[in-house]
């Protein structure tokens, strides 16, 4: 019955492939691991790295292509898919917003971790992924988080982001 519902990946696989691939230098984080089996003995894996906004595509392409070894060597397993988040590298102002809207975020019980933090200050854009708790719909959690960050409540001395746009992407726990 797995075969035809799924199953939960084993921890020891899924640590295994994370530690692959925050070994390498650039690789600041692995997120969101999904592994696929279409047919016995051949399993497939997507997963998102999170790498430095100055990294070109050449030397991202190097990297896939390396871990990519890596985890079929010392796996089995076929990295089909790897996703890219960048973090910002060059700019102070955006550390200090990451660690603010951080603590803001984390503050909440709904939020399990936070992480791929970037933000564009010129177009007065963020982007950011949460991965929440089951006790509440990713819904209803969004919505709170979006309210808080447009008008906040929760900590007078927070900023407002009332005219910043803030794409959040909920996340589910699949790293153990």
């Amino acid at each position: 019955m797995d075969e035809i519902l799924g199953k939960r990946t084993d921890k020891a696989v899924s640590r295994q492939i994370k530690e692959i691939l925050t070994s390498e230098p650039e690789v600041r984080g692995a997120y969101d691991l999904i592994l696929y089996n279409y047919r016995s003995n051949q399993d497939l894996a997507s997963v998102h790295i999170e790498l430095p906004d100055t990294m070109n595509v050449k030397d991202v392409d190097r990297l896939t292509r390396n871990v990519e070894a890596k985890i079929y060597e010392q796996t089995g397993i076929i990295l089909a898919g790897v996703g890219v988040y960048s973090y910002n590298t060059e700019d102070s102002e955006a550390a200090r917003m990451q660690n603010e809207v951080r603590e803001k975020v984390l503050a909440y019980d709904l939020a399990l971790q936070f992480h791929c933090f970037y933000v564009d200050i010129a177009a007065k854009e963020m982007r950011f992924d949460v991965v929440m708790s089951f006790d509440i719909k990713p819904q209803e959690g969004l919505r709170i988080l979006y309210e808080d960050m447009k008008n906040p409540t929760r900590n007078t001395r927070s900023t407002s982001y009332r005219t910043w746009t803030f794409p959040i992407k909920f996340c589910q726990i699949i790293f153990d």
